[in-house]
């Protein structure tokens, strides 16, 4: 679904209880209402599931209002019981989670650049292997 040209978010059907939300392009100022309210309509059509995954490989551009539009999200999470993994971190983004104090806070105990290592991981897991021999 996308209703920004700078700002798009697919929902993909919940798995074992998690929720995935892949967001591309900028989460700014420009997007931070559109952000909060798709990901809101999200969780209100996907009920029951125990974990949202944000997936934000594709994600090119945070901000301040971006970055409180994540907050925002976390607060929702919290009062609906629910965990947040945010995965396919960039450098930038780990760095201004770090120097706005909300790296633990949103990502938890894991360490800056751990998105990229669990992407590059999942990446490897489903590339095609060549013929055992």
């Amino acid at each position: 679904m996308t209703t920004n040209t700078a700002l798009s978010l697919t929902v993909d059907e919940p798995r074992d209880g998690v929720l995935t939300l892949k967001v591309a392009g900028e989460l700014d100022y420009d997007t931070d209402g559109t952000f909060t309210r798709l990901t809101g309509a999200a969780l209100d059509e996907h009920r029951g599931v125990g974990t949202v995954l944000l997936d934000c490989a594709e994600l090119d551009h945070v901000d301040s209002m971006g970055l409180s539009a994540l907050l925002m999200l976390r607060r929702r999470l919290d009062q609906d019981g629910l965990a947040l993994r945010i995965t396919g971190r960039s450098t930038r983004l780990d760095r201004l989670l770090s120097v706005t104090g909300t790296f633990e806070h949103l990502v938890g105990e894991a360490e800056p650049g751990e998105g990229r290592r669990e992407q590059a991981l999942a990446d490897a897991e489903d590339a095609p292997r060549g013929p055992a021999g």
